[in-house]
């Protein structure tokens, strides 16, 4: 293991791309620090305002978006090369030979480029911990939440590239088929916007940014984590069989084997709702008082939204009362019935048409409607529904925390962001690779 940690933590190529994607998470977080001070100036002024200030969503998701791209772009780099130099040196199989199996050695590459990627993670921590030095509210639970979301997606950029350097010959070739599979998913997430893109939208299940959009909340969601986890598993399994020694015929077989099951297994776990809120106060949830009295509801529940793919009603409702809702009761079905309509459903918006905008909710035999979209209103026909009367809507006080970075401050952040970290990871790669001429 020493070996390998050495080869992934002392080539410069690893240093060099841990300082540009430090760079870059580095300006994400200044862009969203700026507009978020912005913002907060003008709330400083207004309760209602300052109530709607939430760090979580205006800085640490931001900049943990530039994280997600930094390791889908530049991980599968680091992530390959330990195991794609072996082959294209032909030095795999006698270090295969020296250890005494193909897949120990497919396992401690994996390991090590797995401490090397996690160099990508280390600017976002110091900067939060800086904002929270310069008396910014950084909350430490929700934040470890949506850092977590982060290390699942780096484990799987890893699985993915190691596996993409088990299939190929070449370094170029590892990469380039690792970073493919980690950017798969963004045309994916393009169908959930567009309903002319509609024909992918049954593979939603399969982006892996939907999967961290929990994270990203402060929730922690059980399916999510372990379809990573799967997902990770199930490359990690091709990767140990394409990097044996097997004939090809049954490489293939096999690989398509684990594949098969592992696709099985994922289709399996699903969206289930059951997820934990680690959210400061719990606002990516309803009230308490609110979720325990859906609870209560002994009857199936279920909720249809005749809304189309393109309408912003429909992504307002999905990012806020369903997410809830689910969180609340994983089992209540939600359904998109336009969704299997071929045509699209902007032409039905204003017409004849009277289904369009509908909201239907049901509990037991009786259902309501309604078109707004208001979390206070949908919840309120559910319980009119199931016939039960709702709870006080009393939600966990949540203050605010509006954030200005100026004058030194700032400029102290601004160093640190774009001279500071890309410049200590260059020099203590320099400092690692003295005399090294290991690409």
């Amino acid at each position: 293991m020493r070996r390998e940690f050495e080869i992934a933590l002392r080539a410069r190529a690893t240093w060099l791309v841990a300082s540009v994607g430090a760079l870059l998470v580095g300006h994400g977080f200044m862009l969203a620090l700026d507009l978020y001070s912005a913002s907060s100036r003008s709330a400083l002024s207004s309760v209602l305002q300052m109530e709607q200030m939430d760090p979580l969503a205006g800085i640490v998701r931001p900049t943990l978006g530039g994280v997600s791209l930094a390791l889908s772009v530049l991980g599968p780099v680091i992530a390959a090369r330990g195991l794609a130099i072996e082959k294209e040196r032909k030095t795999y199989g006698a270090l295969c030979l020296a250890v005494g199996s193909s897949a120990r050695v497919v396992a401690q590459k994996a390991m090590a480029s797995t401490a090397a990627c996690a160099l990508l993670l280390v600017p976002p921590v110091l900067l939060f911990g800086a904002l929270r030095v310069c008396g910014g509210h950084v909350a430490a639970v929700e934040t470890a939440v949506a850092l977590g979301g982060e290390v699942l997606h780096l484990g799987l950029v890893v699985a993915l590239a190691t596996a993409a350097a088990a299939c190929t010959r070449t370094f170029a070739q590892a990469v380039t088929l690792g970073i493919l599979a980690s950017l798969t998913s963004w045309a994916i997430d393009a169908a959930e916007g567009f309903a002319a893109l509609a024909w992918l939208g049954g593979a939603s299940s399969w982006s892996i940014e939907q999967r961290l959009l929990p994270f990203q909340h402060g929730v922690l969601s059980l399916s999510s984590v372990l379809w990573l986890l799967g997902a990770s598993a199930v490359a990690l399994a091709v990767a140990a069989i394409a990097g044996s020694f097997a004939p090809a015929s049954r490489k293939i077989a096999g690989a398509l084997a684990i594949i098969g099951t592992g696709v099985l297994a994922l289709v399996s776990i699903g969206t289930d709702g059951r997820a934990l809120d680690l959210s400061e106060q719990r606002r990516a949830s309803l009230p308490p008082d609110i979720v325990a009295g859906l609870r209560r509801l002994a009857g199936p529940i279920s909720i249809d939204i005749f809304l189309d793919r393109d309408d912003s009603r429909r992504r307002q409702l999905e990012l806020d009362v369903l997410a809830k809702l689910r969180l609340a009761r994983p089992d209540v079905p939600i359904r998109m019935p336009l969704d299997a309509i071929v045509e699209v459903a902007e032409g039905q918006h204003g017409g004849d048409e009277a289904e369009y905008g509908r909201i239907i909710v049901q509990a037991g035999p009786t259902a309501r409607e309604t078109r707004s979209s208001s979390a206070r209103e949908i919840v309120a026909l559910i319980f009119e529904a199931a016939a039960q009367q709702m709870p006080p809507w009393a939600p966990l006080p949540y203050a605010g925390f509006p954030i200005v970075s100026a004058g030194a401050r700032r400029q102290g952040l601004g160093l640190l962001a774009y001279i500071g970290l890309p410049s200590c990871l260059v020099l203590i790669g320099l400092a690692l690779t003295q005399g090294r001429t290991t690409r």
